[in-house]
C-alpha cells in the first residue's frame, strides 16, 4: 500500500510547500514583516496565477490518486498527461474522481469558490482590501485539501489488503 502512495505524498508535500511560498509572498523566508512587504508587493495577475498553478498541481495529484485507485498494483508509472484528456480544474477533478475515492462532496463547491477568486485576480486590475486574506486562506485549503486526497487513497488501498 505505501508503495503505491509515494508518488501522490510526494505530489502532496510539493502542494503544501508552493501553497507556504504562494501564501508567504513568494519566498519561504520566515521573517513575517518582510512576508508582508513581499504581499503587499504582489499584483493581483501573480495572486490569481499562482493560485491557478495551485489547482493544477491539485488537479493532476486527484487524477494520478484516481488512476492508482483504479488499476492498484497495476498502475505503474505515471505516463503523463494526456492532452485531449486533461481536466484544467480541481473542482472538476473532484466531481469526476471524488466519489470513487470516497472524498466529501461539499468541497467541490469551495474549490469552484477558489477558482473564481483566481479567476477575479489573474483578470482583474486591482487588489482589493481582502485580496491578501484570501490568498492566504486559498493556499491553506489547497494543501488540506492535497491531504485529504492521499489520506483518502490509503484507505482505499488499506480496505484492499
Amino acid at each position: 500500500m505505501g508503495d503505491r502512495c509515494v508518488p501522490i505524498a510526494g505530489r502532496v508535500a510539493q502542494i503544501e510547500r508552493a501553497a507556504a511560498f504562494l501564501a508567504n509572498g513568494m519566498s519561504l523566508d520566515r521573517c513575517p514583516i518582510a512576508a508582508v512587504r513581499r504581499r503587499d508587493a504582489m499584483s493581483a495577475r501573480l495572486i490569481g496565477n499562482g493560485l491557478r498553478e495551485l489547482d493544477l498541481f491539485l488537479t493532476d495529484l486527484i487524477v494520478e490518486a484516481g488512476r492508482i485507485d483504479r488499476l492498484g498494483a497495476a498502475a505503474g508509472h505515471d505516463p503523463g498527461v494526456h492532452p485531449g484528456r486533461r481536466i484544467y480544474s480541481a473542482a472538476e477533478a473532484w466531481r469526476r474522481t471524488g466519489p470513487q475515492l470516497g472524498l466529501a462532496g461539499d468541497r467541490r463547491a469551495r474549490l469552484r469558490q477558489m477558482r473564481a477568486a483566481q479567476n477575479r485576480h489573474c483578470f482583474g486590475q486591482l487588489r482589493d482590501a481582502g485580496s491578501e486574506t484570501a490568498m492566504q486562506r486559498a493556499c491553506a485549503d489547497y494543501a488540506r485539501l492535497a491531504g485529504e486526497v492521499l489520506t483518502a487513497l490509503q484507505g482505499k488501498l488499506a480496505q484492499r489488503l
